[in-house]
């Protein structure tokens, strides 16, 4: 099967709010949208700590990360709405001709949002958490997991995400564009990190525009992660470590992407979206590009 999570930019559509627009605009309570979707991150160089482009080899030469994920917001009350990612991944990394391969639920993510302000330039805060804890098993990290006979049993689940917790708190500022043609919003944050990842500053912008054919939509976003260095020593439990020039826990990195966005049906509850997210900056991060398509409903 295959399967992965798009950026949150993609996650929220509001009742009353410009078509496809999210940001910080709230659904009416009972209202909302549920979103299925696909995406496919592949890589085969990185940047090292310095910024430097540099080629894997061996059992990081190749990442092939293929998710599903359903996503969904829903607004509980007035100028409140709580929101969810969940993702399941086939993923593949190594040599060529020799991948390894691991399939099975990966990162869930789960938010709550309250908004303020007219409805053409809204502002709201979002606390959004993110948890392993539909792969995270007891016990120390390995790649596989073998039974008291010392024999192979099976791949380990931990593999397949972060395998800690972050939590980041939000603020939105979107602006409706051309009487709810357009949209612009920003998302500025702070995570705070479990374990051994640093602690992050996200910046989010995305913008679309109505162009005139159907009610086909274009969308712009930018998504910037910067780390601030306080990771920690790696413990037996954590993920990801460090090696000379490469430290994934101390990683930054930015991503800019372009997709199109179609309404169909009845009243235009339905859209369908395709695009692609190319990372064209970082630190010990890899340079993945990211086809996706989603579906998404609105009630």
């Amino acid at each position: 099967m295959l399967f992965r999570l798009l950026s949150l930019s993609l996650l929220v559509l509001a009742t009353g709010s410009p078509l496809f627009a999210g940001g910080a605009w709230v659904p009416e309570p009972g209202h909302g949208n549920v979103q299925f979707g696909f995406s496919r991150k592949t890589a085969h160089t990185s940047w090292n700590a310095y910024g430097d482009v540099i080629a894997h080899s061996g059992r990081f030469q190749n990442h092939d990360f293929r998710y599903l994920y359903l996503a969904g917001e829903i607004g509980l009350r007035r100028g409140w709405s709580a929101d969810f990612v969940v993702t399941w991944l086939d993923g593949r990394e190594g040599p060529d001709g020799d991948l390894h391969q691991n399939e099975g639920w990966s990162d869930a993510w789960f938010g709550l949002k309250y908004g303020w302000g007219n409805a053409a330039r809204p502002m709201a805060l979002r606390l959004e958490v993110r948890t392993p804890v539909l792969y995270d098993i007891s016990g120390p990290y390995t790649l596989e997991l073998y039974n008291s006979d010392g024999e192979l049993v099976a791949n380990s689940p931990e593999w397949r995400g972060l395998l800690k917790h972050d939590v980041t708190l939000y603020w939105l500022h979107s602006r409706s564009l051309g009487g709810g043609k357009g949209w612009a919003t920003v998302e500025v944050g702070y995570t705070w990190r479990e374990g051994a990842p640093a602690d992050q500053l996200p910046v989010n912008l995305d913008a679309g525009w109505t162009l005139p054919w159907a009610g086909l939509m274009v969308k712009g976003s930018v998504a910037w992660r910067q780390s601030l260095g306080n990771d920690s020593a790696r413990r037996p439990e954590d993920r990801f470590g460090s090696r000379q020039g490469y430290t994934f826990n101390d990683a930054s990195m930015a991503r800019g992407g372009l997709s199109f966005l179609l309404p169909f049906g009845e009243r235009n509850r339905w859209y369908a979206e395709a695009g692609y997210n190319i990372w064209f900056w970082g630190r010990s991060a890899r340079q993945y590009e990211e086809p996706f398509a989603s579906l998404s409903f609105r009630f």
